[in-house]
């Protein structure tokens, strides 16, 4: 850089220039989450990853030297530094089971209990059919067919913790139209 005082505040002016466009301006944020777009980032994570690429330039900026490039350049180069290591978190990301499952107890183990079983499961089939056919699905996919949750995830293109909301609803519902037609105990009564 020199010693030379003028050329000192001429870098000086170009990076609170470069500061104001990046930090203050409208039209950097909207770069940033189009670049993600082009690296392949899901809608879903687009804000948490601009994040990411946020912190990591204000936490970088004193590196940041006008003289080598602008400023829009040196922020796409930190947005697909951090989508690469995003890309390579995701290959590692799945849902695991943490513990064994016990073996499944007979719910049926004479023939009135098999019928009285099976009137259940019939019931709560014709009480998925009255909930939102999205939420149903969710609990039919996950809770019946077995579909792990990180995969129904993927294929939906939403976020696990979604999902797992969505699923929270589903059996609110459930129990709901349960409840309202005799066929549960009403919380709080017993």
């Amino acid at each position: 850089m020199g010693d030379d005082p003028m050329e000192r505040t001429k870098l000086e002016a170009a990076r609170a220039l470069a500061a104001a466009r990046l930090f203050g301006g409208e039209k950097a944020r909207r770069d940033v989450l189009c670049w993600l777009a082009r690296l392949g980032v899901p809608e879903r994570d687009r804000g948490d990853v601009a994040g990411q690429v946020w912190l990591q330039a204000w936490k970088s900026w004193r590196t940041f030297d006008p003289r080598r490039g602008s400023a829009a350049r040196w922020l796409n180069r930190i947005a697909v530094h951090v989508v690469a290591h995003y890309h390579e978190r995701a290959r590692h990301r799945w849902e695991e089971l943490t513990a064994e499952l016990p073996d499944p107890v007979d719910p049926a183990p004479d023939a009135a209990d098999a019928m009285a079983s099976r009137r259940v499961e019939v019931r709560i089939v014709e009480a998925l059919g009255e909930i939102d056919p999205k939420l149903g699905a969710v609990l039919v996919a996950h809770d019946l067919e077995g579909i792990p949750m990180a995969r129904m995830a993927e294929a939906a293109r939403m976020s696990l913790s979604t999902l797992y909301k969505h699923r929270a609803r589903a059996l609110a519902a459930l129990r709901a139209v349960l409840e309202r037609e005799g066929d549960l105990e009403r919380k709080g009564k017993p």
